[in-house]
């Protein structure tokens, strides 16, 4: 599996012509499904983090304030993260952007 395979395609110039606007769409639906996976990624991590140093700090003041900001930012991340996603695809559905320029978005459409 490639990352980007439309992106690798039009790169390699087998579509016979380049790049053009039917292979936008799924350039931006594979790059949208990519930050969504390395955002949850990042934030598990960092409630792992959290974790870590509630279990360091044995339960003390300093290291429960600490970690309920770092849970503050990971809830405020990830609605960020979901917000920004639910931009992109009002957007492309304003702008009729059809299911096959998408190549299979997160969320299937019927």
């Amino acid at each position: 599996m490639q990352l980007f395979s439309s992106l690798s395609a039009c790169f390699a110039d087998k579509l016979g012509g380049g790049c053009g606007w039917k292979e936008l769409g799924p350039i931006v639906d594979e790059l949208l499904k990519n930050v969504m996976l390395l955002g949850v990624f990042i934030g598990v991590l960092m409630i792992m983090y959290a974790g870590y140093i509630l279990v360091q700090g044995q339960g003390s003041a300093e290291s429960r304030s600490r970690v309920k900001k770092i849970f503050i930012n990971i809830v405020i991340g990830m609605v960020l993260l979901v917000g920004a996603y639910y931009i992109v695809e009002f957007v492309l559905d304003t702008l009729n952007v059809g299911a096959e320029y998408r190549n299979g978005a997160i969320i299937k459409r019927n």
